[in-house]
């Protein structure tokens, strides 16, 4: 906003379909259905079948079997479960996010499925993520999911060339904040977290990369040799957050520009707050260009060594 106030220039907006969740109204289309949920009934169903089926076979067969009919049994509860939350009412979703929904029943299916198999929940869990994709019967519905997050990486680049016009339309305003967002998320997260007295320096490490999508945080959290489960962890945390809060924070500071309150999300709450803005057409596509952009450019200021050493150093007061 104050870009564009010093630069005397005008808010640029473009139209773009495919950049906003399509919605029809009952005035526009009188047999449309209100609020129609993101998954259909019979997806959900056809994965509870699945999870049952393979969750009998887990408990009902020899070892060769019941290693693939595990996973099998996990991943599709994982999903069916992520489905059953994700359409539950908007009002609903702001309280319970389909995450927090997924995570506890998935949980409680590892307690179900380890107490009939007299496996213990713990036993369950290393199960989930054995960190092999080969050979297929050791692998885990756990790894099939992390294997997943590297196309999606490949779909941020996808995502930013069809928002190209957009971007250039609005090139001043999306770079500095993206600049911003990305100095001040890694150096001003280093500069808290060391005033804080954080004692662990792997949590304090793997709180760097709490605003940037999955993937990327994965990777800066290898880079800077923290806690890549504990740092997803908290990416998680920081989505559920902005995804939760982000629009109110935004309406009690009266920022009511889309293009400022897009590139703010995106840059502070990755993929989940932008999912939160879909409802706001004009600002959803800047939040997936901050999103995008912000954990790039992290990602590619921690491989500089110079970078790299002295947010370690920042951080961890050395």
């Amino acid at each position: 906003m104050g870009v564009r106030k010093i630069l005397g220039s005008k808010q640029k907006l473009s139209q773009y379909p495919f950049l906003v969740p399509l919605t029809v109204s009952a005035e526009d289309k009188p047999n449309a259905v209100p609020n129609t949920p993101p998954f259909s009934s019979k997806t959900l169903q056809a994965l509870f079948s699945v999870a049952a089926v393979s969750g009998f076979i887990a408990t009902r067969t020899s070892l060769v079997l019941a290693n693939p009919a595990n996973s099998l049994f996990m991943l599709t509860a994982t999903l069916a479960s992520f489905v059953f939350g994700a359409r539950f009412p908007p009002k609903l979703k702001k309280i319970v996010h389909p995450l927090v929904t997924c995570t506890g029943l998935t949980w409680l299916a590892s307690i179900l499925m380890a107490a009939s198999t007299g496996n213990s929940f713990l036993g369950m869990l290393k199960l989930y993520k054995t960190g092999s994709l080969t050979p297929l019967w050791s692998t885990g519905a756990g790894d099939v999911l992390l294997f997943m997050l590297g196309p999606a990486v490949v779909a941020l680049s996808c995502q930013m060339y069809d928002r190209k016009k957009l971007m250039r339309e609005n090139l001043k305003e999306v770079g500095t904040a993206v600049v911003t967002s990305t100095v001040g998320g890694l150096f001003g997260t280093a500069l808290m977290v060391r005033s804080f007295g954080i004692a662990s320096a792997s949590l304090r490490l793997s709180l760097l990369s709490r605003n940037i999508t999955s993937p990327l945080a994965m990777a800066i959290a290898t880079i800077l040799n923290a806690d890549v489960s504990l740092a997803v962890s908290i990416v998680v945390i920081s989505g559920l957050i902005g995804a939760n809060f982000g629009a109110f924070i935004l309406d009690t500071a009266n920022i009511e520009d889309p293009v400022a309150r897009g590139l703010g999300i995106g840059a502070a709450s990755h993929g989940l707050g932008t999912a939160a803005f879909s409802n706001e057409p004009d600002a959803f596509p800047f939040a997936a260009i901050s999103m995008a952009l912000t954990a790039s450019l992290s990602t590619i200021l921690v491989t500089i060594p110079a970078v790299r050493d002295l947010l370690t150093k920042i951080a961890l007061g050395l």
